[in-house]
């Protein structure tokens, strides 16, 4: 018996939803290996993105095999040498190591001109782009995805044997693929504005801790020798209710704080302040499935620690190219087959992201927000005595060095001694003068008895925090027993 099969005609091998660092990354690796790749962007190159703007040594190297960091434009970017961390009165600044394997140390590139060089590399490769056009919905079937793109009053329909979300946070992909919107409990705010005519050092990095805002933070990024990208970060559950709240807490860090107002100083400010949500990975939600895979924000791809999204977009796009060149050698499309990719982001990044996750869990419950302070005040200072332990901090921050990796014993057990020094400092202080400990005391007792209070009142608040802790507890407990039976 003879079957015959209609012949498949395909407009692309692979059609990617965002032409952002993800998007156009992946472009570039599949456009090079000799695939037929077709880029629906919603907006018209060059276009800006809110964002903080930093990019660290791992990403630059990713651009570096691009071919991206061999311009003019790139030699001009700001690059960054040093890290200042504050807290209250307290302060220290880190001079950044670079690892002999990264090239680069990092830097600060506005998004419409990073966005841009990518975007240009991946057509100089061969990727067609489809610009001020989103996808808004698409089908999967035994042969093919079929999508419907929306370009201003016109609908556009591609056939294309592989679908990619790379559509940012509220990615219309992922929303369609899970057909849930993602859980607050994993989507940070992000804030920013632009200045010019700030004070220096143009090579430095600040970053701002604050009682008001803790898991998240404010910071400083010097975009050239006299601008700056000022901007914060929030985990949404802790955010204030009305939006208008957030961009006040923003101006009031810039307008009041004296290390800030010192950088600043008759900088004015250009444009307005800018928002932006950000989603990170969520272990339970999947990144791909049968004909479709996620890159970068749309998949969560976010440290929470640092808020860093432009490397793990980078790494992802050149992880998604491998899986799927493999698919297109095998012409297997099936979710199993491009589990592959999943399994490669949960190899390369799972420990790190859960860790990331559970030490932001932590601060989530206001009520301990002393506690974190003064957790914050001992890794300055600890900061202040130790180069290794220094650049270690500095590390995390920047991207160079993965968070599992470096929180190990070794800093563990450093934070701790300088936690004694601390509280022996405070003894000593005490001793000199007695009536400290009178009041420090009080101090104590206030907070204990608030605290008391505040879980009577809101035992439901602090039994879910109790929970979620316990769960990203075991999360984390899961990837170290994984990698103690590798080793």
């Amino acid at each position: 018996m003879i079957t015959i099969k209609a012949i498949q005609k395909y407009d692309c091998d692979v059609l990617i939803a965002g032409g952002g660092p993800a998007g156009s990354g992946l472009a570039y690796h599949l456009a090079k290996a000799g695939l037929k790749v077709i880029v629906a962007e919603a907006e018209k190159f060059p276009r800006d993105k809110v964002c903080g703007d930093g990019v660290s040594p791992i990403a630059l190297k990713e651009l570096h095999a691009m071919g991206i960091t061999n311009t003019e434009k790139f030699a001009k970017a700001n690059e960054i040498n040093k890290v200042g961390l504050f807290i209250k009165n307290d302060e220290v600044f880190i001079d950044l190591s670079k690892p002999e394997h990264l090239p680069f140390h990092a830097r600060i590139i506005p998004r419409i001109e990073l966005d841009n060089w990518i975007y240009e590399a991946a057509k100089k490769a061969g990727a067609a782009y489809i610009e001020n056009a989103r996808v808004t919905s698409y089908g999967i079937n035994e042969n093919a995805v079929v999508a419907q793109l929306k370009q201003q009053q016109k609908t556009i329909t591609i056939k294309s044997k592989i679908i990619v979300g790379a559509d940012g946070s509220r990615s219309a992909i992922a929303r369609q693929m899970h057909g849930v919107q993602p859980s607050d409990e994993f989507q940070l705010l992000g804030l920013r504005a632009y200045y010019e005519n700030v004070n220096g050092p143009s090579d430095r990095v600040d970053i701002y801790f604050s009682d008001k805002v803790f898991p998240g933070i404010f910071w400083m990024f010097p975009k050239a020798p006299h601008g700056a990208n000022i901007g914060m970060a929030m985990i949404s559950q802790t955010l204030p209710n009305k939006p208008q709240q957030v961009r006040e807490m923003l101006a009031e860090h810039i307008n009041q704080n004296p290390e800030i107002k010192k950088r600043i100083g008759n900088g004015t400010i250009e444009g307005k302040i800018e928002g932006w949500p950000i989603k990170f990975y969520n272990p339970d939600i999947p990144i791909s499935g049968n004909r479709i895979l996620l890159v970068g924000d749309a998949a969560g791809l976010i440290n929470p620690l640092s808020g860093d999204g432009i490397q793990y977009a980078l790494l992802s796009a050149r992880w998604a190219a491998e899986a799927l060149q493999t698919c297109f050698a095998k012409n297997d499309f099936s979710a199993v087959a491009m589990n592959t990719y999943s399994q490669k982001v949960n190899q390369e990044q799972g420990y790190d992201f859960a860790l990331s996750n559970l030490l932001v869990q932590f601060p989530r419950n206001k009520t301990l927000s002393p506690v974190w302070m003064k957790l914050l005040s001992v890794i300055i200072s600890c900061a202040k005595e130790d180069k290794n332990y220094a650049d270690t901090i500095a590390g995390i921050f920047e991207g160079t060095y993965p968070s599992h990796k470096a929180l190990n014993s070794a800093f563990i057990l450093k934070s701790i001694t300088q936690g004694g020094k601390d509280i022996a400092k405070t003894l000593e202080h005490i001793l000199k003068d007695p009536q400290q400990m009178l009041s420090g005391g009080t101090e104590v007792s206030n907070f204990i008895v608030s605290l008391i209070d505040e879980i009577k009142n809101n035992p439901a608040v602090h039994g879910r925090w109790l929970l979620r802790t316990a769960a990203k507890t075991f999360s984390v407990a899961g990837h170290v027993v994984k990698n103690m039976k590798k080793t």
